[in-house]
């Protein structure tokens, strides 16, 4: 019963990270499951649902298919709506039950191309896993299709043009929500002295992804896009330097870090450096996305002296980039003796429902934790403005 949940919530599933990585990029994504999955995703996770249109759609899995089995259906329905809609791609994921049923989906995704002509990919999510594998799943799987190593251009190599080109990598609104995160994320690496190769994928079209390889390094903005940094660095040699520009001083150790992975041709992140030693006595307790978290910390300790930062990761993968001092949890009760061993917290605020009221919370809502809910409360953390909100 420890992994019940009385109080708080659990993040968003992995097939609508695909959704949210995907959804701005032309593609038909099609979510196999009854109907539920659809509106869940569409009134909760997606905050561009009513001012941009994306082909998402449900399957309507019905209660005879699910049990004898029916993939012809769906084969004809996806094939159907793509002659109608031309999209650039088609995708299909994955819900519980038809994860439970042993759907084969890539097989179902190689028969709809062969028939279509139509670039398809088929994902065995299960409707358990969180936001981040799914997303991360999604961006690479896009990189090896669109972004083949037989097709960089060398004419131009890295370092050579008038500025370093960056591509943003694990950018979607489960993260970034569409409070002015992105835009500040972009003016702040234009204000360093760079170029914007590419944004993955808010922003950008398919087209602008497919000149990814052109870039100098990548910048992995949150471990969704980890995966893709990866293929880019084995593929074509593109460094990435995993980390978000939260702060002044935080502003100047990245530029230096994206400087040095170009001249070094070697990954890193702007964690990978001891952390100041400090004095203060307030205990933070952070929780949330791992590269979020520890940017903020970044943050905390670097500008305001913080000497007890730790963050608990409650999802399936944390970039390489936690310390020995922080946690991997999901039950509820861990989260709440966590949140509970620090003097201040920042969170999303669903976490408030398990911390004593005497311990200072911070607001920080997680459009992938309680989607629109607290979009109110929502700040800018990337550049500068961080500063207005945590001091």
């Amino acid at each position: 019963m420890r992994q019940v949940y009385h109080n708080l919530c659990t993040y968003s599933a992995d097939l609508f990270g695909i959704n949210s990585a995907l959804y701005e990029l032309g593609g038909l994504i099609v979510m196999h499951d009854a109907s539920g999955c659809n509106s869940t995703y569409n009134t909760h996770d997606e905050p561009r649902w009513y001012t941009m249109d994306s082909m998402v759609y449900v399957s309507g899995l019905n209660e005879k298919d699910a049990i004898l089995g029916n993939d012809q259906k769906i084969i004809d329905d996806i094939c159907a709506v793509a002659e109608k809609e031309h999209p650039k791609f088609i995708v299909l994921s994955l819900s519980v039950l038809p994860a439970y049923m042993g759907t084969d989906v890539k097989g179902i995704m190689r028969l709809i191309e062969k028939r279509t002509g139509i670039p398809s990919f088929g994902f065995a999510t299960n409707g358990m896993d969180t936001y981040v594998r799914g997303a991360g799943m999604a961006f690479r799987a896009i990189a090896e299709r669109f972004c083949p190593a037989k097709e960089k251009n060398l004419s131009v190599h890295p370092g050579e043009k008038d500025a370093v080109s960056v591509n943003l990598l694990g950018v979607t609104p489960l993260d970034f929500s569409v409070n002015g995160n992105v835009e500040a994320l972009e003016q702040t690496i234009i204000e360093m002295g760079f170029t914007i190769q590419s944004n993955w994928a808010m922003g950008c079209t398919l087209e602008t992804l497919k000149k990814a390889p052109e870039a100098d390094v990548n910048l992995v903005v949150s471990v969704t896009g980890l995966q893709a940094a990866e293929y880019f660095f084995e593929t074509f040699g593109i460094p990435y330097v995993i980390g978000l520009p939260c702060g002044a001083k935080a502003i100047g150790a990245m530029r230096e870090k994206i400087l040095n992975a170009v001249r070094s041709k070697t990954c890193g992140s702007l964690f990978d450096t001891a952390p100041p030693v400090n004095s203060d006595d307030k205990q933070y307790r952070l929780i949330g996305e791992p590269v979020h978290c520890a940017s903020i910390r970044y943050y905390l300790e670097n500008e305001l002296g913080a000497a007890d930062v730790k963050i608990l990761c409650p999802m399936e993968e944390d970039g390489g980039i936690l310390r020995e001092s922080d946690v991997h949890a999901t039950g509820e009760e861990a989260i709440e003796a966590f949140l509970n061993s620090g003097s201040a917290v920042i969170g999303d605020p669903v976490y408030r429902r398990v911390v004593k009221p005497d311990i200072t919370f911070i607001d920080d809502p997680h459009d992938a934790y309680s989607g629109r809910m607290y979009h109110d409360r929502g700040w800018v953390f990337t550049g500068r403005q961080i500063a207005e909100t945590i001091r």
